[in-house]
């Protein structure tokens, strides 16, 4: 017999509550409430099957719940940090879905919130938290990687807008996207790090194209974008003139955080760093009965000796973040880790597999899953900025090595050799 026990007990009022519980019983399927006091998983996960997802973030979005923090006229409510964390929290604990789909919320808003204007805030925020536009990110390009300070993409002011024309590439569900963070050489004169904007593209302008790219597993989730005398408002300019690295190194460290999260449910077979959990993978090895044999049984100890290491790192870095302190190297040293970490993981599931990882029914949904995730995780050590240049970020700002010379720093951009 279950026993129903309120999940919101502990928490602490704050300003709004009664309104936000009266629109989640009014957005909400009938049993959702009990079933979540009752701890009943199977009766969520069906009630789950009756929502629309974006229409739930959309109605919480218009509220001001999605990031309560923010100012009214950003599309927030204007709580303090503790009653917005309250307000979070019990949408958590009710399990529902409040965050909007693409990188707008954890990547762009608060580069936004940082960066912009008050008159731009007003303008890009409210759409991004209601989930109207879905954002991707438009960084990286095909000479500008690793070394993306060396992008070649311009914007050429003029009057009131700035005409932006160069390529992007790897940008994650550009085709579903319908604002964009870019970031663009405003100043060949200057330094490359000193002659870059930051803004926020309308994927709809004219001139923009995008062209789907298809991943080792088959699936479409990165594009190549092509900008072709595309104009954007000064409006839309995130960044000051010239401020656009700093800018995104906001976003870069919000992205290296993102990707470094652990999961504690599966998500759908397209989540961002794929792969199987480890529980299924347990699971996995103890249908097949081979839980017995010691090699196996050690390495499944020593994939969930580096879950709980990351999950506790995750831990440290979330409540660093609660009390107020900057970001720590967290964010860089669990991003190589998770990506390493996940794909022992997946290798150690190919490896359990056996000669199902090679030959299996056709329709067999499930082996092919199994393959499908190993594949997608071969890119965790390559999306949000590869673990070579973690490690040097680790190097370098955690441990105080010197960084590698450069012939070139301090030259204008326009005068360093490109290949």
């Amino acid at each position: 017999m279950s026993v129903e026990v309120d999940p919101t007990a502990d928490l602490h009022d704050f300003p709004g509550r009664d309104e936000l519980e009266q629109l989640l019983l009014s957005l909400l399927p009938h049993g959702w409430i009990e079933a979540v006091r009752s701890a009943d998983d199977s009766a969520i996960q069906g009630l789950k099957r009756e929502l629309h997802n974006p229409t739930i973030v959309a109605e919480l979005g218009a509220a001001g719940w999605v990031a309560p923090h923010y100012d009214i006229d950003h599309g927030g409510r204007g709580l303090s940090p503790g009653d917005a964390r309250e307000a979070l929290t019990l949408l958590s604990v009710w399990e529902v879905p409040h965050v909007p789909r693409g990188s707008g919320l954890p990547l762009a808003a608060p580069t936004i919130q940082q960066w912009s204007s008050d008159e731009t805030k007003r303008r890009l925020l409210p759409p991004l938290l209601s989930g109207e536009e879905r954002w991707c990110q438009l960084f990286s390009e095909p000479g500008a990687g690793s070394d993306m300070a060396s992008l070649a993409t311009t914007a050429i002011r003029d009057g009131d807008e700035w005409v932006v024309n160069g390529q992007k590439v790897w940008t994650t569900f550009g085709h579903e996207a319908e604002r964009a963070m870019l970031i663009a050489r405003t100043d060949p004169s200057a330094p490359k790090h000193a002659g870059i904007t930051y803004f926020g593209l309308d994927m709809r302008a004219p001139g923009v194209e995008v062209r789907q790219l298809v991943n080792i597993a088959g699936q479409v989730e990165f594009n190549e974008v092509f900008l072709t005398d595309v104009r954007v408002s000064d409006i839309d300019r995130i960044s000051a003139v010239g401020d656009g690295w700093k800018a995104a190194m906001t976003t870069l460290g919000a992205e290296r955080h993102a990707l470094s999260g652990v999961r504690k449910k599966r998500k759908s077979s397209d989540e961002i760093l794929g792969g199987k959990p480890f529980a299924e993978v347990l699971d996995m090895a103890q249908r097949r009965g081979l839980t017995d044999n010691p090699n196996v049984r050690q390495a499944l100890m020593a994939a969930l000796t580096a879950d709980r290491l990351l999950a506790w790192t995750a831990q440290r870095a979330r409540d660093r973040a609660r009390a107020g302190h900057p970001a720590g190297p967290e964010g860089s040293i669990s991003k190589v880790a998770k990506a390493a970490a996940n794909q022992r993981l997946q290798e150690l599931a190919v490896g359990l597999l056996g000669a199902d990882a090679t030959a299996w029914q056709i329709g067999d949904d499930d082996a092919r899953d199994w393959i499908v995730q190993f594949l997608r995780t071969r890119a965790n050590s390559i999306e949000g900025g590869t673990s070579e240049i973690q490690r040097n970020i680790v190097g370098e700002r955690v441990l105080g090595l010197p960084r590698e010379p450069d012939p070139f720093k301090g030259a204008a951009w326009r005068d360093i050799p490109r290949s």
